[in-house]
């Protein structure tokens, strides 16, 4: 009889300790993570985790999100928790979430844990480094929110349209590209082991910075002339390619460079390539029809993607 009662006093132990956390995944920083059972309510601290949710069909469970956030367009009527940097706690706590969503390249463990004690409510890290992984990424939130066929389908047409581009540049010669991070005086460029080093090679390019030491690099003049690049790419909205080369013509020293003396400066809406979205593969098309137009071919004005305010820095989320 004692025996029994232990064992039941054990089941309903059991069976409440399990009522709060019925899945427990692992996110990309390796941290296990305990999600209840159904995910109702999310607040995304990343504009690319906003906008993933509203691709997978999930938008609905979205009830905060930061300030930076702002596609697709209704997510700028959501309640905002203030900046990915420094969100209010209490805002977050308000809304009462089940999940706290995060995509960064640079977020270390220990701040997630930091936000996850603080809001005592689950926090799932995204931090994906390739193309692939960004599409992993989309299913995996599928998965966390209920709408594994949604993210599903979605997926297998982001990458029928991939195939496509890889089949167009497959025998096509490689250009040495440079994408600008952060203009001069402190140069930032993309490096390797990022999303983007990956969509430049999917999209028929070479990174001048690919054996760079760490995966956003500053860079000084001399080393940037020394690599001498076929196409520079600057991720900034409202200006046309003839704007961006006058520009980039009066930096200090950038006249020698063989892609200023050629004409080959273009300008792409950084949301399509600096976020890890479904529109990154239209970034990636954006980028194969750069990387191999001729220099003959080179328009006078083509605009960026999505008009608006310049920009010349940019968070990676």
């Amino acid at each position: 009889m004692v025996t029994r009662s232990k064992w039941l006093i054990f089941a309903l132990v059991l069976a409440f300790s399990l009522q709060g956390f019925a899945q427990t995944v692992k996110d990309d920083l390796g941290r296990t993570v305990k999600l209840p059972e159904r995910i109702r309510r999310v607040v995304s601290l990343a504009p690319s985790a906003t906008e993933n949710l509203f691709a997978i069909g999930a938008g609905h469970l979205v009830v905060g999100v930061t300030s930076a956030c702002d596609y697709p367009s209704q997510v700028k009527k959501l309640p905002q928790v203030g900046d990915f940097m420094k969100p209010s706690l209490e805002r977050i706590a308000a809304l009462k979430p089940d999940l706290i969503v995060i995509v960064s390249s640079t977020i270390p463990k220990a701040i997630a844990d930091d936000l996850q004690a603080k809001t005592k409510v689950p926090v799932f890290v995204f931090q994906p480094q390739t193309v692939s992984s960004v599409l992993r990424g989309l299913l995996t939130l599928g998965g966390l929110t209920g709408r594994k066929q949604q993210a599903k389908k979605l997926v297998q047409k982001l990458e029928r349209r991939l195939n496509a581009v890889q089949r167009r540049v497959a025998n096509k010669p490689r250009p040495k590209v440079v994408v600008e991070i952060a203009p001069p005086p402190s140069l930032m460029v993309a490096g390797p082991k990022t999303f983007i080093d990956d969509a430049i090679r999917l999209a028929g390019g070479e990174n001048a910075f690919k054996d760079a030491h760490q995966p956003f690099p500053l860079i000084s003049l001399e080393s940037l002339v020394a690599e001498d690049p076929d196409v520079y790419i600057v991720a900034i909205k409202g200006k046309t390619s003839k704007q961006l080369l006058e520009e980039v013509k009066r930096r200090s020293g950038f006249e020698n460079l063989r892609c200023v003396q050629k004409g080959r400066i273009y300008g792409i809406d950084p949301d399509l390539i600096f976020r890890p979205t479904p529109r990154l593969i239209e970034g990636i098309e954006k980028l194969e029809g750069i990387f191999h137009r001729k220099a003959s071919e080179t328009p006078a004005s083509i605009r960026s993607l999505n008009d608006g305010q310049s920009k010349t820095s940019h968070d990676i989320s």
